[in-house]
């Protein structure tokens, strides 16, 4: 009985210690970090709970969301809606005509700049339910999405059914005549693809033409997204990092914390460098491998202070 009693004592007593090992973990929230290049990254770091100088043990778990945004915008400053047919709205919803029997063209809406001087012309394309989309391998159920200098064709398939209307924007509530257009995603994963952004009328009810649109804000937006944790990185440098329980901190003389993966051409995040003399109030960036610096900023603080904040509860 009392082996049994000893056993059962031991397996408590490493329950006990598990559970308030779990809760003394204190997990962060990082500060954005907002890069050049359209880079930014986000997340959390979690530590074990200690208060004072941190080592790399101490940082136990970390979730990092790592984004290069690229947009590509249309404006009535700066492109022409010549491209509108078969568009309608009652007020509420702006319309367009799907293809009425599959073999002939239905309506389209989209804006664009044209090309010349060794431009390519690009367009934001609401809807089209044109030879074009048939041409694209999409059918007549239409497409929706960009063309750029960049990517080139980033569309997706609408598939509706022929002899009906597609809704392509909607009516923002107290804003008379704005609509807010609704395409797709283009792409998910680890690109996404999305485009948004409103349409103004001057108010007519019934058929559009190009002559009932003022104006139009139209943004496609590619986001490359990789994510980073324990799982696949690895606490790279820690020297003059700290918490106190609610914030963690990089000291301003000489202090350094990056995480990411090592080797011959490492990928990584740094948080906050003050090592470099270049740069003596620091800054903060993301490397990637064959690439080097992706995006930066600098200076992180003024001479005067003590240190950088990284992350808080």
């Amino acid at each position: 009985m009392r082996v049994i009693r000893l056993v059962v004592i031991s397996i408590l007593s490493l329950l006990i210690f598990s559970v308030a090992a779990s809760a003394a973990q204190t997990v962060f929230k990082l500060k954005p970090m907002v890069l050049t290049n359209g880079w930014t990254v986000t997340g959390t770091i979690t530590t074990d709970g200690t208060v004072g100088l941190l080592a790399p043990a101490n940082i136990v778990a970390w979730n990092l969301k790592v984004v290069q945004t690229t947009d590509v915008v249309w404006t009535e400053k700066d492109s022409n809606d010549g491209n509108i047919s078969l568009v309608s709205t009652d007020g509420k919803k702006i319309r367009i005509a799907t293809s009425p029997d599959g073999f002939t063209d239905g309506g389209t809406l989209y804006v664009g700049r044209g090309g010349g001087g060794g431009r390519i012309p690009t367009n934001a394309v609401m809807a089209d339910f044109t030879q074009l989309s048939y041409n694209l391998g999409y059918g007549y159920g239409g497409i929706a999405g960009w063309q750029d200098e960049i990517g080139g064709l980033n569309y997706v398939g609408l598939n509706r059914k022929n002899n009906t209307q597609f809704v392509a924007a909607s009516a923002q509530a107290g804003k008379p005549s704005v609509f807010r257009i609704a395409v797709p995603p283009i792409l998910t994963g680890q690109i996404v693809m999305t485009m948004f952004g409103t349409m103004t009328t001057d108010g007519t009810i019934g058929p559009l033409a190009p002559s009932n649109l003022m104006a139009w804000n139209i943004t496609a937006r590619t986001e490359d997204i990789t994510y980073y944790s324990n799982a696949n990185s690895t606490t790279l440098a820690v020297t003059g990092v700290s918490s106190n329980g609610t914030k963690i901190t990089v000291d301003h003389a000489g202090g350094q914390f990056l995480i990411g993966i090592g080797g011959m051409r490492p990928t990584f995040v740094t948080f906050a460098d003050f090592t470099d003399p270049t740069m003596p109030d620091g800054f903060a960036n993301y490397y990637m491998g064959n690439f080097g610096v992706m995006g930066e900023k600098t200076p992180l603080v003024g001479p005067k202070a003590r240190n950088y904040t990284v992350a808080h509860q």
